[in-house]
């Protein structure tokens, strides 16, 4: 699973917890979190597909 949606629609522990630290430990003043529209995966770039399901709609949040 490591990091993805299941089947049934909940996002695993690791997904929740990258997203939490990446927010709580910033050093600046926005954080920004890229990820699948369709899956949820956490991806590198708004840039590529996502490489769990391939798809190009990714979503960007910035968290200020």
């Amino acid at each position: 699973m490591n990091g993805e949606r299941r089947s049934d629609g909940v996002v695993s522990v690791s997904t929740v917890r990258a997203t939490l630290e990446s927010v709580l430990s910033r050093d600046g003043d926005e954080t920004i979190i890229e990820e699948c529209r369709r899956c949820g995966t956490t991806v590198e770039s708004a840039h590529i597909p996502c490489p769990a399901c391939e798809c190009d709609d990714i979503v960007e949040y910035r968290i200020e």
